[in-house]
């Protein structure tokens, strides 16, 4: 993984609006599966095996997540605004509970 330093010195802009996006969510199967494993849980327990599986997707997504926050530092520090101000510039908002 890249410093902010480091990715806000190579990555132009347009690099960066592909790593934001890129970096909000899981990749298809894995975010279909996070949602089929998170709606499961609300009516019953999940197995071993799919708890297991459920901690990883989660602890992926919290992974992609700090990626796209560096991104979006980066991309704050190209513009001179803070990070708020770039996720209000592109109508993002902050993550709350969403894979």
């Amino acid at each position: 993984m890249l410093t902010e330093e480091k990715i806000s010195d190579l990555a132009a802009e347009p690099i960066l609006l592909v790593m934001i996006e890129e970096y909000s969510r899981l990749p298809g199967k894995k975010h279909d599966r996070y949602w089929q494993l998170r709606i499961k849980r609300e009516d019953k327990p999940l197995t071993d095996a799919e708890s297991e599986e459920y901690e990883l997707l989660i602890q992926e997504w919290e992974a992609r997540n700090v990626e796209r926050v560096r991104a979006l530092i980066a991309l704050a520090k190209k513009r001179g605004t803070t990070l708020r101000g770039v996720m209000t510039q592109l109508g993002l908002k902050e993550p709350k509970d969403e894979i």
